[in-house]
């Protein structure tokens, strides 16, 4: 969130790419995912929609300086299973 649109857009790429429960290193933004963590969860949405205990495994956010007038977010949702493989050359 922040900066502009563009910039919003890559935050959210950034934040879908760090490793599935890494805090950010900001307090004030590992704070804010850690409730919207809980908040989601407490939905009781569930996996595929189907009910269940847990909706998301994770939530990362990147901020960027804004214009107190517009606050430009971006969101990226993924799949845990797309971002699990490694490869070694």
């Amino acid at each position: 969130m922040g900066g502009t649109f563009e910039r919003a857009a890559v935050l959210s790429k950034r934040a879908l790419l760090r490793p599935v429960g890494a805090p950010s290193p900001d307090s004030h933004l590992a704070d804010l995912e850690a409730v919207l963590l809980r908040r989601i969860n407490d939905l009781g949405i569930g996996p595929a929609g189907f009910g269940g205990r847990v909706t998301a495994l994770a939530v990362h956010a990147e901020a960027h300086p804004t214009h107190i007038a517009s606050l430009p977010v971006a969101v990226n949702l993924d799949c845990h299973s797309h971002r699990n493989g490694r490869v070694v050359l």
